[in-house]
This record gives structure tokens, C-alpha cells and sequence, in this order.
């Protein structure tokens, strides 16, 4: 009953969506409505779009506990892309759907699934005999149902099978009970008043053909992929070069004398009217309904409107050379393509990459108390220049940095926020750690200087200082103890030698103020003394005759650390 209701007016149900609608104003004044979609139209795209779901029984989930749901929708991270409330009211990010009456869509059982695992799929898709595969596909083959990464060979011929969701939703790497009390939550999320009227109809196979003529005459699979139409074209103008076209090919069909007479004969007089009306060129004109214009309306406002006029007046046939071309070849080009990946992944919700930037979890009501800022994502700036290139790289892989124990923060596991897993590509991969390297100036490869070992004395040195009870470090960062880790509020030291490089670490624990001003690392740890570093809160009986650098030992020392070495300093 929702689909046919969401087709005719997207905006009503979800005011922020961007699907447009396939009704506009008949008229420049917008006062006279033209549907490009009659109700029965409207009836046979529902149709359709219902009668090629693919048919199967999704595993029923338990019920969730809806309040517990809501917590975790709020501290995962959930809300860093998606927002809840509608108006002024909703909070979260608009990177994704609003989610304010998702309960009045979504299939309890599907949503489960989802969440658990966004690329999940219930058939694979064969790009060859463009059709999923189905499990009668495998049993005429005499072979098992099974799809995956490693089991992605159709069944049908020696082809790869596409056997994910292409999807940028993540996994937030949750078990089943927390994606079903997540989902129970999301099924509250309903309008008081809202009510669809009974669509026997979606089930009337007369209405299929139509619908599938109807859903290509309007484009629809150019956003949506569709089953039985993933190789569809888009239907829609080629603005590659749209500022560059003649004016003479710009159709203001009855609108030319008023256009002339008026001033805006010209291609931003069209660009704009095209955009705030889309179906204004059809206006004074007499047309079969399958004749008129298919643009639909986005309901864009007037700053975007002049956002995208603009665009498109740029969107021109250069005459410049390309040498004038903005094409870097060194590390200005790994942050372009760095960018593109960020951005497709919406990192920026959660992450500072550039110091003005703010992100989106910071906004919101549960991060403004000091208890809830210390549970906000790390700012990324200066990433580059604090982790090893090579485990940043095995990292976004894996961000719980295990196999087995995945429903955790690798790094931070203190943190409630969960880093995603976003399945990123090789290459995607390859993009970001190149893009980090580059912010921050570093070179690539990167080869990690040699520390010396510490000799037995200044070990003993090093655990007095490290313990210190005026610095203990152990008092903030993460051990592994599941009782302590509970107020942690920085990592565990034993992801220092894979993770970290020695001359940032140096830098960060003499002057941590400077590289992130606001920390909750403490400053003025060590104050200079002639050419070295010596420790500043305290005299250390077993450092009086140490005359080489305090924090260079204390360094090495981090970089030597060991799960025996952590024991050790437990039980002193």
C-alpha cells in the first residue's frame, strides 16, 4: 500500500528525499497542476515495481527491544547519516534517508537483515544473463545454494556472479540481537495519521507490461536499479557540454517572444526557468500525455536553482588549452582522488579532516556535555603523519582489527560510535592512505626509522617513568580489561609499534596541546633541557644520572611494549 502512495508524492511522505515528482505546474505562475502520472499510471508502476520483487521467505527475527534499539540508533553512529524527526525536529545527518516514517515501509524481517549486513543479497545477480540466479539455477547444475566472495561463479556458465549489494551503507559489524532491537525501533517510527488504502491491485499481472513501458518511458532505472532493467540507459540530455549548445537548440517553444522581449532569451534565462518548472515548456501547448516533457520536479529551491544554473553555464566545449587544466601529478592529486572517496562514504559525518571543519555527531544533543565530546570519533587531522601507512591500509579493511571478535572498535573500543565496515575496494583503499599521506606532507613508501633497543637500565628507567604516579598513562589508556576499558579514553599501547610513527609519537607526548588543541593528553609532560627533552612533573630517583633525552627513552620504550610488558606493569 506504501509504494503506489510514495510514487505520486515522494516530498509528502519524506519531505527532505531526493526522488522527485512526477507532477508539476502546468503554468509559469504555478497556479494550473499537471499530472504526468495518472492515478491508473501511477497504479502499473506499483505494479511493476511490486511484481518484480524477487519471491522469498526471509528468515523470521525475534522481536527487539525497541528502547534499547534507540540507544544504540543514537550512539553507534546511526545519526551521523541519517536523521529522525521532520522539520525543524529532525536530528541527524541528510548524507542518508530521513527516517521518521520508515515503520510505515519497512519489512521488520528485511530490515533485520539489512542492518545486520547491508550487502547481503537474497539472489545473485548475473551481469551475462542479466537475471538473478536463483537456487533451482544451482540445483539443475547439481550444485549447493551458495553465494559469496569465494563461491561467486554462476552456475550457469564460466562467469563471475555479483554476489553484494553495491550499496555505501556500511556494516556496523552488530550482532543480530542488537540489529533486531535497532530495527524494532525503527518500526515505532511511524505518522499518527497515516493510512494507505488497499492495493489488490499490485497483484493484477495485466498491469505488469504497462508498468515496465511507463517505468523506462520516465527513466526511473537511471537512480534505481530495477530487475529485469539493470542495463537500462538514462533518458535525459547529455549536459556535458550544455552551456556550450546553440542557443537556437534551447526549446522555449510559446515562451520565445515573452524570453526576447523580457531579457532572458539566453541560456541561463532557460536554465533557470527549467529548473523551477520543470514542465513550464509545455505550457499553451496541446500534447498526449506520453508527449510531454519527462523532466520531473525536485522542488529545488532558488539557491540551488542558482547552484545549478551555474554549473551548467559552466558546462561548456573549453577552447582553453590543456595545459591550463588544474591536473596535478604529485600529492595534490592523491587528495583529489582521496576526496572522491571520502565523500562517497560521508567519512566527514564523523570524522575532522581539516581543522574548520565540523562534523555531524558533534552537533548533536548527546555529544555537548564533556562526557559525551570524549565519546566523539578522533579528528583525522594529521593522520598522515601519526600511522604507519601500512596498517592504515589493513585497518580500513578491518576496522575491528580481528576475525573473530568483530562487534567492537579496533582502536578505540571505549568509543560507543562504531567505525564501519565499508568494504572498501582495494584501490579504494590505496586512494585513502595515499590521500592522508598527502594532507600531511609525508612520503611514500614509507620506511619506519630504526630504534635501539633499550638497554636493561634504561628499561628500569623507562616502566618509573611510564608509572609515574604523576603521569600515569595506564589511568587513561586502554588495557585490555574489560572493567577498567570502561573509562578509558585513549588506545591501547599495545597498538603503538604496528600502528604509530616515532617521530609524531615524539612530537605528540612533548607538545600534544599543538597538534590537538583541546586533547585530553597532558602537556607539559617534559620540559627542555639544553639539547634534550627531560621529564617535568617530577623528580625520578632512577633518571638523576640519565643524560640522554627523556621522551626520545620513553619512545623507544612504547615501541617495544608487549602484551608481557603490559601484565608486568599491572601488578606493580
Amino acid at each position: 500500500e506504501w509504494i503506489p502512495v510514495w510514487i505520486q508524492n515522494p516530498h509528502a511522505f519524506r519531505p527532505t528525499t531526493k526522488m522527485p515528482r512526477f507532477w508539476g505546474y502546468a503554468d509559469s505562475r504555478k497556479t494550473e497542476l499537471d499530472r504526468r502520472l495518472e492515478e491508473d499510471q501511477v497504479r502499473a508502476i506499483a505494479a511493476f515495481i511490486w511484481q518484480s520483487g524477487i519471491e522469498a521467505e526471509l528468515p523470521k527475527q525475534p522481536p527487539g527491544n525497541p528502547t534499547r534499539g534507540k540507544t544504540l540508533f543514537e550512539t553507534r553512529g546511526c545519526n551521523a547519516c541519517h536523521s529522525i524527526g521532520e522539520g525543524d525536529e529532525a536530528v541527524g545527518g541528510t548524507f542518508a534517508a530521513n527516517l521518521s516514517r520508515v515503520g510505515e515501509k519497512a519489512n521488520y524481517d528485511y530490515l533485520v537483515r539489512w542492518i545486520h549486513n547491508p550487502r547481503e543479497r537474497t539472489l545473485p545477480y548475473c551481469p551475462t544473463h542479466n537475471t538473478d540466479i536463483t537456487e533451482e539455477d544451482y540445483a539443475s547444475q547439481g550444485l549447493p545454494f551458495q553465494f559469496d566472495l569465494e563461491n561467486n561463479e554462476c552456475p550457469l556458465g564460466d562467469h563471475l556472479l555479483q554476489v553484494q549489494q553495491p550499496t555505501v551503507m556500511p556494516s556496523l559489524r552488530l550482532t543480530w540481537e542488537e540489529a533486531g532491537d535497532i530495527s524494532s525501533y525503527l518500526m515505532t517510527q511511524t505518522h499518527q495519521d497515516a493510512q494507505y488504502p488497499p492495493a489488490a491491485y499490485l497483484d493484477d499481472p495485466q498491469l505488469f507490461g504497462q508498468g515496465r513501458f511507463l517505468v523506462r518511458h520516465f527513466g526511473c532505472a537511471g537512480c534505481h536499479s530495477i530487475s529485469g532493467l539493470e542495463q537500462e540507459g538514462k533518458i535525459g540530455t547529455d549536459l556535458t557540454k550544455e552551456g556550450s549548445k546553440p542557443i537556437e537548440r534551447l526549446d522555449f517553444a510559446l515562451f520565445t517572444p515573452e524570453a526576447k522581449r523580457e531579457g532572458w532569451y539566453n541560456h541561463k534565462g532557460f536554465f533557470q526557468h527549467k529548473l523551477e518548472n520543470p514542465a513550464v515548456f509545455d505550457q499553451g501547448k496541446i500534447k498526449e500525455p506520453l508527449e510531454r516533457l519527462r523532466m520531473p520536479d525536485f522542488d529545488l529551491n532558488s539557491e540551488e536553482i542558482t547552484q545549478l544554473t551555474t554549473f551548467l553555464l559552466g558546462s561548456v566545449d573549453s577552447k582553453v588549452l590543456e595545459k591550463f587544466f588544474y591536473r596535478p601529478a604529485d600529492q595534490r592529486s592523491d587528495i583529489q582522488d582521496g576526496w572522491w572517496v571520502v565523500m562517497k562514504y560521508n567519512c566527514v559525518a564523523c570524522h575532522q579532516f581539516t581543522p574548520p571543519q565540523t562534523t555531524v555527531l558533534e552537533e548533536l544533543p548527546q555529544y555537548q556535555s564533556p562526557e559525551g565530546r570524549e565519546q566523539l570519533p578522533p579528528s583525522l587531522v594529521g593522520q598522515g603523519a601519526r600511522v604507519d601507512p601500512n596498517w592504515l591500509a589493513r585497518f580500513l579493511k578491518n576496522p575491528a582489527l580481528s576475525e573473530r571478535t568483530v562487534n567492537r572498535n579496533g582502536v578505540r573500543p571505549y568509543l560507543q560510535a562504531r567505525m564501519p565496515t565499508f568494504s572498501l575496494s582495494d584501490g579504494e583503499v590505496q586512494k585513502l592512505v595515499r590521500f592522508f599521506n598527502a594532507l600531511s606532507k609525508q612520503p611514500l613508501p614509507y620506511t619506519p626509522p630504526r630504534l635501539d633497543r633499550l638497554s636493561p637500565q634504561e628499561l628500569t628507567m623507562a616502566r618509573d617513568l611510564f608509572t609515574h604516579r604523576a603521569a600515569p598513562c595506564l589511568r587513561c589508556h586502554a588495557t585490555g580489561d574489560p572493567v577498567t576499558d570502561r573509562t578509558a579514553t585513549a588506545p591501547n599501547f599495545l597498538l603503538v609499534p604496528e600502528r604509530l610513527k616515532s617521530d609524531w609519537t615524539e612530537r605528540w607526548i612533548v607538545h600534544p596541546e599543538i597538534i590537538r588543541p583541546g586533547t585530553n593528553m597532558p602537556s607539559g609532560l617534559f620540559r627542555r633541557d639544553g639539547e634534550r627533552w627531560v621529564f617535568a612533573l617530577a623528580d625520578v630517583p632512577s633518571l638523576r644520572r640519565y643524560q640522554k633525552d627523556h621522551a626520545e627513552l620513553m619512545v623507544r620504550y612504547m615501541f617495544q611494549y608487549s602484551p608481557g610488558e603490559q601484565r608486568r606493569l599491572k601488578t606493580r
